[in-house]
């Protein structure tokens, strides 16, 4: 690696550090405010809308799919774009979402019990009114311990609000104190339908992808029933009556039962028909209506014989120039009077009992409030953050890039320690050669002093010689003079290995 790759890897994994850092804390932060809510004084606190993005409290006003509709202390209609609610009959409408933002409505759940307390089951989990609508001042989902909080259907207690049941794909769950702790009580299959029994508040009834099944004991046990008697249910008709009469809707017609689901008969007006919708009128258990497709059907006799009342017409796009046909899916009844019926294609009144409809606009129900006037729960807003809910779909964009954020930073790190060890490695190996080098300068030191000394004796020995060879001149023996020569030979060579050891001196001494 190059020093400037190296530069550039340590800058690459400092900031992939920070923004790793960041985003590690927001999860962080917001998961232990979740956890302390109390402690740190969010579980009452709000926030005003102003502060928070148009997307929580977007107002739409245009003919949706009615996917639920509950009378209570007044008649609430549930859509993709929120709750309707009208509290004159259906004289006048006015869509309430403040505090909802999930508007994708798929069950309503009120009793009579307790009128003004209303739940709302959707795609993020179940939010809670106790006044009527007017605010959805609770939110249920996987912190409450509703793990699958997209929700299908919803069952209150008949004479306790404070009990509730959730179908959801995961199951059935189950909350004893009014929605503020969940748990789950059945798990094989998902669940689309769950309902009470008229005539024993301790048995349910709910149905899914797996057949139907029963609970005689609120929750605590369940079994599958008619299994090889009736298909599949999508909905069910419970009369207060002994023995119990049960109605049940399916994919390929209307079955009945008079003696609680032990014996059953297919109703042959409506063989191989799906039946979308049915209701019995609270003051008269022997009239049952019910839709199949865009027609609607009523029996005075307990469902022995049937009447179509009308059909609805199909609705046209004048812009498109096309017709949509209108599949009615849900039947609800105000005051023994007033029927209404949810359809794919908007909300329909009767007011003679279902002989002809009117389409009920909801155009005009709009969301007078404020931004200043809309307010979030902070712990809800926490938690839309802490999911990643807050930054919509931009979100799994960025676990994906934290993710491989993560995965450089750990890359550029084994590449930075790989690199430093390298360097370090090199710098011992530089270490250890130039102490080597040193020994060896100090041994060539110590060799070329001893031989300057020996150099040195051989000079005195002869200048000894030549000072007697100058006062004996030619006195001196024959042997004097070879030993002159002698020593003249040995200096010569002693001389030129000097010289050969000061050039490697030299060259040790400029390594």
């Amino acid at each position: 690696m190059k020093i400037r790759s190296f530069k550039n890897t340590r800058v690459l994994h400092k900031w992939i550090g920070i923004l790793s850092l960041v985003f590690i804390l927001i999860l962080s932060v917001s998961g232990f405010l979740l956890m302390h809510p109390k402690e740190f004084g969010i579980d009452r606190a709000q926030i005003s809308g102003k502060y928070l993005p148009e997307k929580y409290f977007q107002v739409q006003h245009t003919r949706h799919p009615i996917q639920s509709l509950v009378a209570g202390s007044a008649l609430y209609a549930g859509t993709n774009i929120g709750v309707y609610r009208s509290q004159d009959a259906g004289k006048s409408w006015a869509q309430i979402n403040q505090g909802l933002f999930d508007f994708n409505i798929h069950a309503l759940a009120t009793n009579s019990i307790s009128p003004d307390i209303i739940y709302a089951g959707t795609n993020q989990g179940i939010f809670k009114s106790e006044d009527a609508g007017d605010n959805w001042s609770e939110w249920f989902d996987e912190s409450s311990g509703l793990i699958h909080t997209k929700i299908n259907d919803l069952a209150l207690h008949p004479k306790n609000s404070n009990v509730l049941f959730a179908a959801t794909d995961g199951g059935v769950y189950q909350s004893l104190d009014a929605g503020e702790s969940w748990e789950t009580v059945y798990t094989e299959h998902a669940i689309q339908m769950i309902k009470f029994s008229s005539a024993n508040s301790n048995i349910l009834y709910a149905s899914g992808t797996d057949g139907t099944i029963r609970t005689t004991n609120m929750g605590h046990e369940w079994s599958r029933v008619w299994e090889n008697q009736v298909p599949t249910i999508t909905g069910i008709i419970s009369l207060n009556t002994d023995p119990e009469f049960l109605y049940t809707r399916t994919h390929t017609g209307l079955y009945k039962s008079f003696n609680a689901g032990r014996n059953w008969v297919l109703d042959a007006n409506f063989k191989n028909k799906p039946i979308h919708a049915m209701l019995v009128q609270p003051s008269d258990l022997s009239r049952i209506f019910l839709a199949y497709d865009n027609e609607f059907y009523s029996s005075q006799d307990g469902g022995d014989s049937w009447k179509m009342l009308s059909s609805l017409e199909q609705t046209h796009n004048d812009q498109l120039g096309t017709s949509v046909d209108i599949e009615i899916s849900h039947i609800e009844i105000l005051n023994d009077s007033s029927l209404y019926v949810g359809t794919t294609s908007g909300l329909y009144a009767s007011n003679n009992g279902g002989q002809t409809w009117e389409n009920i606009d909801l155009s005009g129900a709009v969301n007078q409030l404020s931004a200043d006037e809309m307010k979030m729960d902070v712990v809800k807003l926490v938690t839309e953050i802490h999911t990643g809910r807050f930054f919509g779909s931009f979100f799994f964009m960025l676990v994906d890039l934290s993710t491989l954020g993560l995965i450089v930073l750990a890359l550029t790190g084994i590449l930075i320690t790989y690199y430093r060890a390298k360097l370090k490695n090199r710098t011992k190996l530089l270490e250890d050669s130039a102490a080597d080098r040193v020994i060896k300068i100090t041994e060539t030191t110590n060799e070329l002093s001893t031989e300057s000394q020996e150099i040195h004796d051989m000079i005195e020995h002869i200048t000894e010689h030549i000072e007697k060879c100058q006062l004996v001149y030619m006195k001196q023996e024959k042997k004097e003079i070879t030993e002159i020569s002698r020593h003249l030979n040995t200096l010569d060579k002693k001389m030129h290995r000097l010289m050969g050891n000061l050039g490697e001196l030299d060259k040790a001494t400029e390594d």
